[in-house]
């Protein structure tokens, strides 16, 4: 059977943030194709911009959009491929850009990468009717088993999953815990990040463990280093490019990322758990379903006694939850099932 033509409206990193992350690993791998071809919307490129309305702004946007288009009739594809926009403005974006695969009945598939696509649906009517015209003739991808349950319950609509993977598969076996406990935080920082509840555990449960944090501050920076300043078994690292990620992550024992926002399938647990390490993390998004047995789910508006809670159960079962967290990374997160399983998605 002839494979479909497939054009791909995609954000190329920088800024690498968990979409554009996903994003590079098709464009790497299926760019020599020649049924694929791809197309950059990175709308964000004047990065001081983001976020307000300028003339400079509104002709770049205009200029990608017009450039889709272009791209559209000079490739003339069976399928478009995108990432859907879960703001009001991004998802205006996305309408006018797909409008020629709209006019021409071109089915487009919209990749839904989070949870924060469902308070939008249900508290804006605009953007509603507008992802009701964008997806009247389209295949919705998610993240997990509990968002294609959202998604039919709040929208009504089926939705096929695909889990995320790394760049390089690197599978690490399981760990063997160091004689003094390290954990390490990996993400941006801030308060809502849960980072202060994460140091002040630490803080209480004493000199027995240890804690590197690493990342770009989102806010709250001062605050950070006034919480820290005396406590010497817990270290702030600054940024962590792919080669101190990796030392970080090889050194240390337990990952945990106690995050009060929305979250889809972080690719950071999926890195730990490529190291075979346990994880502690809050119940968003995807993030039960992904660390069943591979660690411990904070409780809805958990406090630091519950992080204390989670250090200590995560300690007494740290053999089995090591060799799980390897386990589930090789059975669902692995680079080549992730390409198998997305390219039967988008040619089905």
């Amino acid at each position: 059977m002839m494979k479909s033509r497939i054009l791909f409206y995609m954000e190329q990193s920088p800024p690498m943030h968990g979409v554009t992350y996903i994003n590079k690993i098709l464009f790497d791998n299926l760019k020599d194709e020649s049924k694929y071809s791809f197309y950059n919307i990175n709308y964000n490129l004047h990065a001081n911009e983001v976020g307000n309305i300028s003339v400079k702004k509104v002709f770049h946007n205009l200029k990608i959009i017009f450039g889709a288009w272009k791209c559209f009739f000079i490739f003339y594809p069976d399928k478009i491929y995108t990432p859907l926009s879960a703001t009001f403005y991004g998802i205006f974006r996305d309408f006018l850009m797909n409008i020629p695969a709209i006019i021409f009945r071109r089915k487009i598939i919209l990749h839904l990468h989070g949870f924060t696509y469902y308070k939008m649906y249900q508290t804006s009517k605009a953007y509603k009717l507008l992802f009701t015209l964008i997806s009247k003739n389209s295949e919705l991808v998610v993240l997990c088993k509990e968002q294609k349950i959202k998604t039919l319950d709040i929208m009504s609509r089926n939705s096929e999953i695909l889990s995320n993977c790394l760049r390089k598969d690197c599978d690490h076996g399981f760990k063997v815990k160091n004689e003094k406990i390290q954990i390490c935080y990996i993400s941006n920082i801030s308060r809502q990040k849960g980072v202060f509840e994460l140091v002040k555990a630490v803080q209480l449960y004493g000199d027995g463990i240890k804690l590197v944090v690493a990342g770009n501050f989102l806010s709250d920076k001062s605050d950070f280093f006034n919480l820290i300043s005396g406590s010497e078994n817990i270290s702030y690292l600054g940024f962590a490019d792919e080669q101190l990620k990796n030392r970080i992550l090889q050194d240390s024992d337990i990952f945990c990322l106690p995050s009060k926002l929305e979250e889809g399938s972080p690719v950071s647990i999926v890195e730990a758990m490529s190291y075979g390490m346990p994880i502690i993390a809050s119940d968003k998004g995807c993030i039960k379903e992904m660390i069943r047995g591979t660690g411990y789910v904070l409780p809805n508006n958990y406090k630091v006694t519950d992080i204390c809670i989670a250090l200590q159960c995560v300690m007494d079962n740290y053999k089995d939850f090591s060799r799980k967290a390897s386990e589930e990374y090789k059975s669902g997160y692995s680079r080549k099932k992730f390409l198998k399983n997305f390219e039967s998605i988008i040619q089905g």
